[in-house]
């Protein structure tokens, strides 16, 4: 698409009347070379009056090219991202690339820092808050900020996360598709160019306010991942993502082909799987859960997905629970207690790229 856009340290301008939130660039995104600065928002609290958010940026620009906005730590229990992100940033230099990498190694530093889903600060999950608002919380104005300041230079975007704390993924590739088929073929591209074992397409998202989503309606190629998950990372999981990175900034042109495949050989067919609603089982009441599955397991519909108990009532039977549809066991719930409306495990069915389309 081609963004030449021209930006200050006040971020870039808006139209006449347009509501801009308070998070600012401290770098240039259209100079030539390497970078190194922050998103910065005003925070005042406790400990500091005038204090900020800070959030760290890296902008490699190798000239003319296409732009990938690469972003890790939205959630701040996921660390592959900012482990990667931050390992790419180090080593690349402006004369590696073609066009521009922005990469933002942990987007949302307060949660980061307590180890947390959602923000200490409000309470924000910054997944569900994009496009973000001006006049928002603090988590709201990161997403407006990223929104405003960094997506719309943007030609694709690579948003990194796992399974957190609380759910534990059998690592895959992770994305959604608009409703433009020239824009869901380039993601499908961008997906299979990644090379994960598993790509799953989600095929009626029931998250809002994703960073992708936000990307996808501003018509830029965009996926994400989910890497795992237990609240740690992997030495497979780290390989997935620093190899699937390359490979994908090989596919845009942004890192030359001969680079992308010393680190990354070329990836194996990945696993195509689609998500529908019917594939989430949730926990009906508050118990223990005992699952009789298997991440990778393929199941039944009726099959038994595992038992729910009540510690504080040893008499009863534990409740069995079982699949409403037939799938690849994709995900699963890590903490054993659960609370009604949690995810216990959920699914995904084998599917093909001419299906995926066909069904937008």
């Amino acid at each position: 698409r081609g963004r030449n856009l021209h930006w200050g340290s006040s971020g870039m301008s808006t139209p006449s009347g347009a509501s801009v939130g308070p998070a600012r660039l401290d770098i240039p995104l259209d100079q030539p070379g390497r970078h190194v600065g922050a998103l910065r928002l005003p925070w005042s609290h406790d400990r500091s009056a005038y204090g900020q958010i800070v959030i760290p940026v890296v902008v490699i620009n190798g000239g003319p090219g296409p732009t990938a906005l690469c972003t890790g730590g939205v959630h701040g229990d996921e660390y592959e991202g900012p482990i990667v992100l931050g390992a790419l940033a180090r080593e690349l230099a402006s004369g590696d690339i073609n066009g521009r990498l922005i990469i933002v190694p942990t987007a949302n530093p307060p949660a980061a820092q307590a180890g947390r889903r959602t923000s200490p600060i409000d309470g924000g999950n910054l997944a569900r808050l994009f496009p973000g608002e001006a006049n928002g919380g603090p988590t709201s104005q990161i997403a407006e900020g990223i929104t405003r300041l960094l997506l719309p230079a943007a030609d694709y975007l690579v948003d990194f996360h796992s399974g957190g704390s609380t759910l534990d993924y059998l690592p895959c590739a992770f994305g959604r598709l608009p409703t433009d088929r020239a824009l869901a073929a380039r993601v499908l591209d961008l997906l299979a160019a990644f090379g994960a074992p598993v790509t799953a397409v989600v095929k009626r998202p029931e998250a809002k306010g994703t960073l992708v989503a936000a990307a996808l309606d501003a018509g830029v190629a965009a996926m994400a991942t989910e890497l795992g998950g237990s609240g740690g990372v992997t030495r497979q999981t780290v390989a997935i993502a620093a190899d699937g990175l390359r490979r994908a900034l090989g596919h845009m042109g942004i890192l030359p082909g001969d680079a992308a495949l010393a680190r990354a050989p070329d990836a194996p067919s990945t696993r195509l799987l689609a998500v529908a609603g019917e594939h989430f089982l949730r926990a009906p009441g508050r118990g223990l859960f005992e699952p009789a599955f298997m991440l990778g397991d393929r199941v039944a519909a009726g099959d038994v997905a595992g038992w729910l108990s009540d510690p504080e009532r040893p008499d009863r039977a534990p409740e069995p629970l079982h699949f409403a549809a037939a799938g690849i066991v994709i995900c699963r719930r890590v903490p054993a207690l659960a609370e009604p409306g949690d995810v216990l495990v959920h699914l995904a069915e084998d599917t093909t790229r001419e299906a995926l389309i066909d069904g937008i």
